[in-house]
């Protein structure tokens, strides 16, 4: 009785809600990435993909940076979609806002700039690279 049938069910997919997924063939590219670091040892990771309409959609979340650049334990995940871009920098400040507020000081605000490259290959090779330099400084440093 009341008992359900799972086989007839299909799994749903579960999205990444920190992911950031470009298309080129819609005329999709990286934008910028930062990443915030305080004093207290959180890491703040933010990227943005410009839109064909010449606006972004932007990803930011604290998480803990590996030493190999990847981000680990994501939280407070944000999305914001198809804004000006400006609200980039808007939401570094914002980012910085909320450290602050939850009691850290920021040490550290690195920003990296892929428009000037070719490809989106070239593009997410350099992100992969930069990451890698930054999360090597982060684990360097003492918080």
């Amino acid at each position: 009785m009341g008992e359900v049938d799972t086989a007839e069910t299909p799994a749903r997919k579960i999205e990444d809600p920190s992911a950031l997924n470009v298309d080129p063939d819609n005329g999709e590219r990286l934008y910028k990435s930062a990443i915030i670091h305080t004093k207290q040892g959180t890491t703040y990771r933010m990227v943005a993909k410009m839109l064909p309409i010449g606006k972004l959609d932007i990803v930011h979340y604290a998480c803990d940076l590996l030493p190999d650049g990847t981000p680990e334990g994501k939280r407070r995940v944000n999305r914001i979609l198809a804004v000006l871009p400006q609200r980039f920098d808007s939401e570094i400040d914002y980012i910085q806002k909320v450290a602050k507020g939850n009691g850290e000081e920021v040490q550290s605000v690195w920003v990296h700039d892929l428009t000037a490259l070719p490809s989106l290959i070239a593009q997410a090779h350099s992100l992969e690279e930069w990451t890698k330099k930054m999360a090597a400084e982060i684990n360097r440093k003492p918080s």
